[in-house]
């Protein structure tokens, strides 16, 4: 019984080894490489030539497997090495740039921003304190001018004035008649009490004098008194032929020195003030120019100041923008790169399953080969008697 026993077993496992045989040349002979593999042991089975022969063959093949598996190690090896000093080169690069980057930035944002900014600021304060000067200039010459407009209103109202008692003192005497021998005996202290005598014509052209000119002087601006006076010194002229005798034309004559030196004492007096004003006014005038200058050159310095420093500006954004172009480049050219060293490595590793895999197809062959040789006849001509296809 034990026998019996020991029989049954036996053939059992006999014949779940042989089912895992018929399961490995099948799955050999569903892949591409495996059925040309089977393809080819069935030709040298053909042939008749010994069984060595086909083994070395597949020995050889399997011995080519591992030769150029080994090859392409040592390529993917030296591949990756120089894609690991490609990067490591692109990374440094990107350091010193993106530290160059940041320096450059920093010195935009920290220092020749701010000082144009300052600068600017200077420049507009000094414009508008030069424009402030100059209008303060401009508004004094104005004033300066209207005073001497005025001043000169003045001299003539006064000159003018003076001609007119001047002609009017010249008409008293050079038309009036005296006794001389009277005018002998007196003394000049005298000579205004003495007894004078005037045309009626003199008198009537006297008056029509400074009836004339009290119409003119009204017109005056500054000494509308002057009116006045000429037109009671008119009145006073229509009564001359009838006052001389008594004396009135030599008051009328000291009346009229006394008037001319009135005048010109005021006009003294005018020209005294005019000049204490031009003192003013140059002294004003001297301490705004020299305000304008200082600040005229200090503009100038401050725009010469801003046009180099924007010129230092510009060089810097160049090199900012020239580093920021470089960080792209670099940066895209380490990503080709490592995208490229990423395909390669899956190259090699796609490269490399399907190489061990072949290999193991040659390997499992040569084990069908050396152990189960019947069995994988079998199996390939039942292939080929069913028309290229396994016999399930």
């Amino acid at each position: 019984m034990r026998k019996v026993i020991l029989a049954l077993a036996f053939v059992a496992l006999v014949a779940a080894t042989q089912a895992d045989v018929v399961a490995t040349i099948k799955r050999i002979d569903a892949t591409p490489f495996g059925r040309t593999l089977f393809d080819t042991v069935w030709l040298e089975l053909q042939t008749g030539d010994p069984l060595d022969r086909l083994l070395g063959t597949l020995t050889d093949l399997e011995d080519r497997y591992v030769a150029e598996q080994k090859e392409d190690d040592a390529k993917n090896h030296d591949f990756q090495d120089s894609c690991t000093v490609d990067i490591a080169a692109f990374d440094k690069d990107l350091a010193e740039s993106n530290r160059k980057k940041i320096e450059l930035e920093a010195r935009l944002e920290g220092q020749l921003y701010p000082q144009r900014e300052i600068l600017r600021g200077l420049v507009t304060a000094k414009t508008a304190e030069a424009k402030g000067y100059q209008k303060d200039i401009d508004e004094l010459d104005a004033a300066r001018a209207e005073e001497h407009e005025e001043f000169e209103e003045k001299v003539r109202e006064h000159e003018e004035a003076t001609s007119i008692i001047t002609e009017a003192r010249r008409l008293f005497a050079d038309n009036i008649q005296h006794d001389e021998a009277v005018l002998i005996q007196k003394g000049k202290k005298d000579i205004v009490n003495a007894k004078f005598h005037i045309t009626h014509e003199t008198a009537v052209f006297i008056q029509k004098h400074f009836s004339s000119s009290a119409k003119r002087t009204s017109k005056f601006q500054h000494r509308k008194g002057y009116s006045k006076l000429f037109k009671a010194l008119a009145t006073i002229a229509s009564k001359a032929e009838q006052l001389a005798d008594a004396g009135a034309v030599g008051r009328i004559i000291q009346l009229a020195d006394e008037l001319l030196n009135k005048i010109s004492d005021s006009l003294s007096l005018e020209r005294f003030a005019e000049d204490k004003r031009v003192q003013a006014y140059n002294k004003a005038r001297n301490f705004l120019v020299i305000s304008l200058n200082v600040t005229n050159s200090a503009l100038a310095n401050a725009i010469s100041e801003l046009g180099g420093l924007n010129d230092v500006i510009a060089q810097v954004e160049a090199s900012l923008d020239t580093t920021n172009q470089r960080i792209d480049n670099v940066t895209a050219d380490r990503t080709d790169r490592y995208t490229q060293c990423e395909e390669a490595v899956k190259d090699y590793q796609d490269g490399r399953a399907a190489r061990s895999a072949d290999r193991d197809v040659v390997s499992e062959t040569i084990g069908l080969v050396n152990k189960e040789l019947r069995t994988l006849r079998e199996q390939l001509a039942a292939r080929v008697a069913a028309g290229e296809s396994f016999d399930y």
